[in-house]
């Protein structure tokens, strides 16, 4: 791995797959001087390093600070971002956490570089596919920091389960340059992962072959959720939208027009052409990690858009469910004091 050392850590830059692709990549383009490309690719490498070494050099978020008579921890940082009275989260986040996110983003747009240079060059097309897993696992990490946030600023959230998420979610902003940087919240990218490949086939609307699909790529505790008591007609109307990748309120509508035309099933086609060119099925193509991230988005403010204005369809998404349930399973991966340091 790409790895140095900023006084109290190693942190890693770069790991064996990327540094691998990386010197692939700037070899194929010497040697077909392709000058103006190995300065954009170098240029941005130097700024994306730069960057990574500026954030290691903040205090660690786990540990016990002091200054003067003040204090900081892991758990008085818990205990701010779960309070009632915070308006705005943001300003209360420590800076290392902000400027990391910042630094998935630009590693993002690091690889999505890399993904071009790659499809263009005949003799490196074959890394495509990496890059592209390279790309989705640093969009996931993004997608699970918003899932624990959404679930600590949801007040109606048991106080228990907002405190886990949290904990859960400063482990993710310490952790993101270090050398023992883990996959965090496996179920969550193993449902994104799958979600990937999925292609809806519409049919009857009930959607029982895309979660057959699914189900296959997720680890057990996703059937767990699945059968809880929990599972209410708002769970089930978030996984229909993960599902089918259109709103609770477009689902509604296509269904009624089905009805009324006394048809039992619709093609991906027919859906298509009803709802017309800005329809989410028009952008969920599932050949860019980044789409999913829209997805994610979108549904999230529409659900918070419902719970604001009571109206009827899912008021979280399908992911906050889904982790919530593991947050309330006592004992369980994600039970009580799982996420503390």
């Amino acid at each position: 791995m790409d790895r140095e050392h900023t006084g109290s850590k190693d942190i890693v830059l770069f790991s064996e797959e990327e540094l691998g692709i990386i010197v692939a990549v700037t070899g194929s383009l010497a040697s077909r001087k392709m000058s103006a490309e190995i300065e954009a690719l170098g240029n941005n490498r130097m700024a994306l390093e730069q960057l990574g070494r500026s954030i290691s050099l903040y205090p660690s978020i786990l540990a016990e600070h002091r200054l003067g008579t003040s204090s900081r921890s892991v758990e008085s940082l818990v205990e701010t971002l779960c309070r009632d009275d915070i308006p705005d989260m943001i300003l209360h986040i420590p800076t290392k956490a902000v400027l990391g996110r910042s630094y998935s983003i630009a590693k993002i747009n690091f690889l999505n570089m890399l993904r071009y240079i790659v499809r263009d060059v005949a003799d490196l097309a074959q890394f495509e596919e990496k890059v592209l897993n390279l790309i989705a696992h640093n969009v996931f990490t993004i997608m699970a920091e918003e899932v624990y946030i959404s679930i600590i600023e949801n007040d109606a959230s048991p106080e228990p389960m907002r405190s886990n998420a949290a904990y859960l979610l400063a482990r993710t902003w310490e952790y993101r340059l270090d050398s023992g940087v883990r996959e965090f919240a496996p179920i969550l990218q193993g449902v994104w992962r799958a979600r990937e490949k999925l292609i809806p086939n519409f049919g009857t609307m009930l959607g029982f072959s895309e979660l057959f699909v699914i189900s296959g790529y997720i680890e057990p505790a996703w059937f767990d959720f699945l059968q809880s008591d929990g599972i209410g007609e708002d769970e089930v109307h978030s996984l229909e939208e993960f599902i089918f990748g259109m709103s609770h309120e477009e689902i509604l509508a296509l269904r009624g027009e089905m009805e009324a035309c006394g048809k039992s099933s619709v093609t991906r086609e027919e859906a298509m052409e009803r709802k017309g060119p800005k329809s989410p099925l028009h952008r969920y193509t599932g050949d860019d990690p980044r789409q999913l991230y829209r997805s994610f988005r979108d549904r999230k403010i529409n659900a918070r858009f419902r719970s604001r204005a009571r109206l009827d369809g899912p008021k979280r998404t399908l992911e906050d469910y889904l982790m919530c349930f593991l947050l309330s399973m006592p004992g369980g991966a994600f039970g009580a004091d799982a996420g503390k340091a």
